[in-house]
């Protein structure tokens, strides 16, 4: 029992130490990739959505091996069939999908649902951009034109001299854009807790009971 006791205790003192620690996320168009490191020790790196390339997960700078999915070797449009689930059970997925589709709807047709979660998700969304602070930002403009380019360098010279704003002027045809964040996992966490404490759980209950009631008739 006690050893118990101190194995839930480290591992609460971890998670708390990991939600209360920031996290620092940065996107770099030019090298295309996505850099997230938290604790100062964990690091992963991944390409951007739209182009290829490796991941990397680091601890303490030393790298671990991911697995990476290999790409599909069929044909396109060629459509490949699951197996090892039976037919009845793939059309029951699909049903409950169904079900659950109806059910949004349903609720989405309820004022008194629709309205304080509308209020709710925007609270949540204010709240989510409250726990991330910029910490830079550099954006290279270049457009094929050298004399508008020339002109808005020296637009961004005379508004901001000491360059405060990260943005400049390339004149190379060479477009980038670079942020880092610093998300604090715990302000999410506590406006998650806040969105869900907020719903309308007794409307949503009713709803659910009236769904229920009909799709066994």
């Amino acid at each position: 029992m006690e050893t118990l006791l101190i194995v839930l205790f480290v591992i609460a003192v971890v998670l708390a130490v990991i939600v209360f620690s920031p996290v620092m996320v940065s996107v770099d168009s030019h090298h295309r990739q996505v850099r997230i490191r938290c604790l100062f020790a964990l690091e992963f790196e991944t390409p951007l959505p739209w182009t290829a390339g490796p991941k990397r997960f680091a601890i303490f700078h030393r790298p671990m091996p991911l697995r990476e999915r290999q790409p599909s070797t069929e044909a396109p449009g060629v459509k490949k069939e699951k197996s090892g689930k039976p037919a009845a059970e793939v059309q029951k997925a699909r049903a409950k999908r169904r079900a659950t589709a109806r059910f949004l709807a349903h609720c989405l047709r309820n004022s008194g649902i629709r309205r304080p979660l509308a209020r709710q998700l925007s609270v949540l969304l204010k709240r989510i951009s409250r726990s991330a602070n910029l910490t830079r930002s550099e954006i290279v403009i270049s457009s094929p034109d050298p004399a508008f380019n020339g002109m808005l360098a020296g637009v961004l010279a005379a508004i901001d001299p000491i360059d405060r704003s990260g943005m400049r002027v390339n004149f190379r045809s060479k477009n980038s854009l670079f942020f880092e964040l610093r998300l604090h996992p715990h302000r999410v966490l506590k406006a998650f807790l806040f969105f869900m404490a907020g719903l309308p759980h007794r409307a949503l209950f009713r709803q659910w009971r009236s769904f229920a009631a009909l799709q066994r008739h």
